[in-house]
């Protein structure tokens, strides 16, 4: 059971770090941004948060790559679908929240909406680059 439990906490261990790393960057990127005095503005905000996203979505479509070569074939189909299924989930949602928030009053809803796509994008790269440290844990 020990040996079992040490497994399990150095599993984690290796999937926070590498986790943190790309994480950190990212997110330390758009706080910067969002800390810059030429973003205090809602557009300026929204700007920010865009162009993490579209650092997120870069680095998902990496980790899904990468995820799909380590992979039987049977388990590249299923993850094939996965991901789409979680790609029309991911559309309804934001086509959720944006309905959502831009109907509410006040522009600093856009970027809280702006948000909905970033948030969705982080958690399923840090998903995937988990599944890729699971299977390279002994690489």
């Amino acid at each position: 059971m020990k040996i079992l439990l040490t497994l399990i906490l150095a599993t984690f261990s290796v999937i926070t770090y590498g986790q943190v790393d790309r994480t950190n960057q990212i997110d330390k990127e758009l706080q910067d941004c969002l800390d810059s005095s030429e973003n205090f503005t809602t557009i300026g905000m929204t700007d920010c948060v865009r162009a993490a996203t579209e650092k997120w979505d870069a680095e998902l479509n990496k980790a899904y790559r990468e995820l799909l070569d380590l992979l039987t074939t049977e388990q590249k189909e299923k993850l094939r679908i996965a991901q789409s299924e979680w790609m029309e989930y991911r559309d309804k949602e934001i086509e959720f929240s944006n309905q959502l928030y831009y109907d509410m009053q006040g522009t600093m809803w856009r970027q809280i909406a702006a948000r909905t796509k970033l948030n969705l994008s982080r958690n399923r790269t840090i998903e995937l680059e988990s599944y890729i440290a699971n299977l390279t844990i002994d690489k």
